[in-house]
């Protein structure tokens, strides 16, 4: 029996305000991450992209992993966190 539509959106909105969650984590550590949010490949219930400073790398990587660590736990959504550093922009005038 598929579930029902108010349980759906219901779990739908919660997973968003994980995923939010996850994102004022890592833009309060680097507010000039970028966030990109893909469909999930299997079992997962989201995968979020987070692309930072390199200088930031480090720190965004563990406390969005330790959040989404802690979301799985209390709540049971798996999301899957990826954290890259941008690219260095090429000098202009070279």
């Amino acid at each position: 029996m598929p579930p029902k539509p108010l349980r759906k959106r219901q779990w739908k909105s919660m997973l968003n305000r994980r995923i939010s969650e996850l994102i004022e984590a890592a833009r309060e550590i680097a507010p000039e991450t970028e966030v990109l949010i893909h469909e999930p490949f299997e079992e997962e219930d989201a995968v979020v992209e987070f692309i930072v400073p390199s200088e930031k790398f480090d720190e965004v990587d563990e406390v969005v992993t330790r959040k989404s660590t802690q979301i799985w736990w209390d709540d049971g959504f798996d999301i899957v966190v990826w954290v890259h550093e941008k690219k260095p922009e090429a000098v202009k005038g070279e």
